[in-house]
């Protein structure tokens, strides 16, 4: 990368708008990337920077470009709950099912950090609310690890399967059941989670609840 492009990707991360204009005028590519595979749209959608975002985009910043990790300029956007940032780029062309090297999209993030009002705009633009990654975990799992009691009550609101098994064939409940909060296991009681199924090693939600829980749970598990 010259000095011109180093300059403008700097810039870009740290929020200078000026300098991204100015590097811009003198010629820099707007879609370079570092040795990551990270270009400036990805580095300020992150970091919630508005107006460079929107500058990029309007002089050619590409929406679908992917780092080494497949990662996008949504993904960053929407982990960070930059709801605003995510308009920007999905308006521009962004993919809101576009997954990274491990499966995990923006609805994914957004779900396990509780970025409600953005994960809800997603949805609304057609992410995926059962996506899987590659160990078979959905955005729901995400938010029942993150106890994100809001983007849970939406994922379900949306569709979400209260049911699905990962890779181990571990539930929603059943790591609900592992956090051990009583409401968290009654919210998804109340929505269908079936206690009695059982994962690839024949335990059941009641068997995933630490002893230091199991008073408080025993009762709506067995």
């Amino acid at each position: 990368m010259d000095q011109v492009n180093q300059e403008f990707f700097d810039a870009a991360a740290a929020g200078d708008f000026a300098k991204v204009c100015a590097q811009v005028s003198k010629g820099a590519d707007v879609n370079v990337k570092n040795g990551d595979g990270r270009t400036a749209l990805m580095r300020s959608a992150k970091r919630g920077y508005d107006n460079i975002v929107r500058f990029l985009l309007d002089n050619g910043a590409d929406t679908r470009a992917r780092d080494k990790y497949n990662k996008t300029a949504l993904m960053g956007a929407a982990k960070k709950g930059h709801t605003d940032i995510c308009r920007m780029i999905v308006h521009a062309g962004g993919d809101v099912n576009s997954h990274d090297n491990k499966g995990r999209t923006a609805l994914m993030r957004a779900a396990l950090l509780g970025q409600t009002e953005t994960a809800e705009y997603l949805i609304r633009k057609g992410a995926e609310v059962n996506a899987v990654d590659e160990q078979g975990r959905t955005a729901l799992m995400e938010a029942v690890t993150g106890y994100k009691d809001d983007v849970i009550t939406l994922l379900i609101e949306n569709g979400a399967d209260v049911n699905v098994a990962d890779a181990k064939g571990c539930t929603a409940l059943m790591r609900a059941a592992y956090i051990g909060i009583p409401s968290l296991v009654n919210q998804l009681l109340k929505h269908g989670a079936d206690k009695d199924k059982k994962d690839y090693e024949g335990n059941m939600a009641i068997h995933y609840v630490r002893k230091e829980c199991l008073n408080d749970l025993k009762d709506v598990l067995k």
